[in-house]
């Protein structure tokens, strides 16, 4: 989980600094590295043109970050839904860790995964939807990679997921 941390500059006596592998490490770096790039419903991260921008939607930019960084390949596969089913449970937010996932929707039908980067913010490729299918969609909607500062930006925060890296 994390080691026992106190320092005279911090606000709280005592706080439990996570331990970051090298993959998780990677696997942040490669998701904030793709800050506003847009939103596009389906997209997995294939360029647009030669140099056009990398599209994204939220189940996309979790997965073409996990198999940049040497994690399986799901792109193909994998969607809320099975990111919900089959990464392991978070027990709760005091949990999570940077790289987690937060999934939000109802019971049963996660429609939307964030990345926890640390200290309640996350990130994630958000504000479009099915109905966005271009850039100049993306645009009118500002759907694009963003973070928010609260985990619960959402009101309907289903769990949270931890990607399996062996790194």
């Amino acid at each position: 989980m994390g080691r026992p941390f106190s320092g005279e500059h911090s606000q709280s006596p005592e706080f439990a600094v996570p331990i970051i592998t090298s993959q998780r490490a990677a696997f942040l770096a490669l998701v904030l590295a793709q800050m506003h790039s847009p939103y596009r419903w389906g997209a997995k991260g294939t360029p647009v043109s030669k140099d056009g921008p990398r599209p994204f939607d939220c189940s996309g930019l979790v997965t073409w970050a996990f198999h940049q960084v040497g994690g399986k390949d799901w792109r193909a596969t994998h969607n809320t839904d099975r990111l919900w089913a089959e990464c392991a449970p978070v027990a709760s937010a005091a949990d999570l860790q940077p790289g987690d996932l937060v999934l939000y929707g109802k019971a049963g039908d996660p429609d939307h995964v964030m990345v926890h980067v640390g200290a309640g913010v996350v990130v994630g490729a958000s504000g479009g939807g099915s109905k966005t299918l271009t850039l100049e969609d993306a645009k009118r909607a500002d759907a694009k990679v963003k973070s928010f500062t609260r985990v619960a930006y959402r009101p309907d925060v289903l769990g949270f997921r931890r990607l399996p890296f062996v790194s």
